[in-house]
């Protein structure tokens, strides 16, 4: 599952951002996975190869000689070694290596050979990043399959702020098991405008208390990143969430209801694909109060007020050729309420699914869960347990096969 027992080779270059190679190697040890590092001779001028060997308990080479004295042909046993080529950070100039077929490095010249699609994340400055020379050469090794992670953004290490820091340790590995759970490139989503709603709200009460759920925002970040590796232009409007956004979308932050109904109203005309993953509340205070309440301990009744259904708001003005997917939380009698739901929203694919659960469901990484389509409502699959970018990806295939017709 994901990365256990994957054989991953991790190339680091000469940016500053290479001492998180560290962590990084640890993170994907976490993880089950067997890893080797190569370097280029600037990585190893800013972090001693000897400290990645003590990390993974391997030689690591940095140049095309390294090793050949014992008969090692590095370039040819290492691409073959590897499940993954993970290259991380990747720099303007080791870009223009794989983009061209140059074999500058030993770590370019294990890329000739690699038979795979290599994950590149860059790190660069933000001008660097956007120079017509690098953004061609990130379209071509994109043209050829490779999977280009984001960058993050912030303070650079040349004090300024922008985009082009290297993306986080966690980052790095929420990307690659949402890669290895996709398992093929999805070609109809290339290109396609996907809106997601993600997250939970939270209603004010007063200046101190509010009204809010469970909801992680978990599955909704799976479906961001599925789709980003799919090719698609991405949106989310996120609500309250209990990790960081998944760099990569463009996103819009969003806290009530009522600013949710907003956004994805608003937006909806624009999307190919709106998937509506975000925990909404149904009802929401009446009435909010300054300050804070001194009297709630004496409270009998808290008046709420049924908010709109913005799924259905959004079945009601689906386009033509649009695809709408719905998320419906049931506890019991699953199937049959989330089918109604399906039909009544003018659904094309509603997810069920059941968080309450000891090791599923809110904040979790698993949930029990079933993908519903109005292209077979014959097929009533029963609730099982899914990673949640097992689940992702389930929901992007089904959408695939429903513009493939």
């Amino acid at each position: 599952m994901g990365l256990r027992d994957k054989n991953v080779l991790l190339g680091v270059t000469g940016s500053i951002s290479a001492y998180k190679a560290c962590d990084l190697v640890q993170r994907l040890k976490d993880e089950g996975a067997n890893v080797r590092v190569v370097m280029t001779p600037s990585a190893a001028k800013l972090v001693h190869p000897n400290t990645f060997a003590a990390l993974t308990a391997h030689r690591v080479p940095v140049d095309g000689w390294s090793g050949v004295e014992g008969g090692a042909m590095d370039h040819i046993d290492l691409a073959r070694w590897a499940d993954i080529y993970l290259i991380a950070p990747c720099t303007a100039h080791t870009l223009g290596e794989l983009a061209n077929g140059l074999t500058g490095s030993l770590l370019s010249l294990i890329y000739l050979v690699y038979a795979g699609n290599a994950y590149i994340a860059p790190a660069m400055n933000s001008v660097m990043l956007d120079a017509p020379a690098v953004t061609r050469n990130l379209g071509i090794l994109r043209a050829k399959g490779d999977i280009i992670l984001p960058t993050g953004e912030g303070i650079l290490a040349c004090g300024e702020s922008g985009y082009g820091k290297l993306l986080d340790v966690a980052h790095i590995i929420a990307y690659l098991n949402s890669s290895l759970a996709l398992g093929k490139n999805l070609h109809d989503l290339q290109g396609k405008k996907v809106l997601i709603s993600l997250g939970h709200t939270q209603e004010k009460w007063d200046d101190v208390r509010f009204l809010s759920n469970r909801s992680s925002g978990k599955t909704g970040l799976a479906l961001a990143r599925a789709f980003l590796l799919s090719g698609s232009e991405v949106h989310v409007v996120a609500g309250v969430t209990d990790e960081p956004l998944t760099p990569g979308p463009g996103v819009t932050r969003v806290t009530t209801s009522e600013e949710f109904q907003r956004e994805m109203l608003g937006r909806q005309a624009d999307a190919d694909i709106v998937i509506m993953a975000a925990a909404i509340a149904d009802f929401v205070p009446a009435r909010t109060h300054p300050g804070k309440q001194k009297d709630s301990k004496s409270l009998s009744k808290l008046d709420l007020r049924p908010f709109p259904n913005i799924l259905l708001e959004l079945g009601k003005r689906k386009t033509k050729g649009q695809i709408l997917v719905g998320f419906a939380l049931e506890t019991s009698d699953a199937l049959a309420h989330a089918l109604g739901k399906m039909n009544e929203r003018h659904c094309d694919v509603m997810v069920v699914n059941n968080p309450v659960a000891n090791h599923t469901g809110f904040g979790k990484g698993r949930v029990m869960a079933a993908v519903l389509s109005r292209r077979d409502q014959a097929g009533k699959p029963s609730l099982t347990e899914w990673d949640k970018d097992q689940l992702a990806n389930s929901v992007a295939s089904e959408i695939q096969a429903i513009l493939a017709g």
